[in-house]
């Protein structure tokens, strides 16, 4: 077998868990929504190490980026678009007259088209140090997790179609964001880059996906407070 293959493979692996997660969310049970986030999750770990595999191996090619955009599509866009609907979205119907508009269908569909346009973009216009809007692994985190802590808590639907959105217009915004894998990974190597996989897997057997919340909604408010600090500066001088 190609080395080159070693990387798509896990890349098919991603786009795997994200057809998996669409189908777990058909059926309408926390049990069923819990495994549907969960496989977000673990697709979010195969798209992390795809391209540092292939970096590592020398087997970057076009082919493995418009790949990796896809099977990103579908895991990081459709699936945590249609989880959303299932658990949230659904029913919130606009009348008119005798004919009824699910309306959450269409909110819920925002979410992938901003995660297609996010990941195009991308691919004509990236940075090697910083990404430009929130990254789309990121967006479906914060999505899934969302919804499984909220579910059972009583928290009001049209709060989370808000956050919905404001997640959703993140990845498409301009605004920077740094590449923990361009900061930290790269200066993390050998017992050090073993700590912190062994800190990361502690944190989630003492807090659980409580603790991958948290992380990644800081890292999505650290884009928005730069954004603050940035135009402050700009109008002091």
């Amino acid at each position: 077998m190609k080395r080159a293959w070693i990387p798509n493979l896990l890349t098919f692996g991603n786009l795997t868990c994200g057809f998996v997660s669409i189908v777990f969310s058909g059926v309408s049970s926390y049990d069923r929504f819990f495994g549907a986030a969960l496989l977000v999750l673990a697709a979010a770990l195969l798209d992390g190490m795809d391209g540092q595999v292939a970096r590592w191996l020398k087997t970057e090619s076009v082919l493995g980026k418009e790949l990796d955009s896809l099977a990103d599509c579908v895991t990081f866009g459709v699936a945590p678009g249609y989880l959303a609907y299932r658990a949230y979205l659904s029913g919130m119907h606009v009348w008119f007259g005798n004919f009824g508009l699910d309306a959450g269908i269409l909110l819920a569909a925002v979410f992938p088209i901003c995660a297609a346009y996010r990941l195009a973009r991308f691919n004509v216009r990236s940075s090697p140090g910083s990404f430009s809007g929130l990254p789309s692994p990121a967006a479906a985190v914060l999505v899934v997790l969302g919804v499984i802590f909220f579910l059972n808590t009583g928290f009001h639907t049209a709060l989370f179609a808000v956050l919905y959105c404001v997640v959703s217009f993140l990845m498409v915004s301009t605004i920077t964001y740094s590449k923990p894998q361009a900061t930290v990974f790269r200066r993390l190597r050998g017992v050090k880059l073993l700590g912190l996989i062994i800190l990361v897997a502690l944190l989630l057997v003492f807090f659980r996906f409580g603790i991958v919340l948290i992380f990644v909604a800081l890292y999505a408010a650290s884009g928005i407070v730069g954004f603050i600090i940035h135009l402050i500066e700009q109008r002091r001088y």
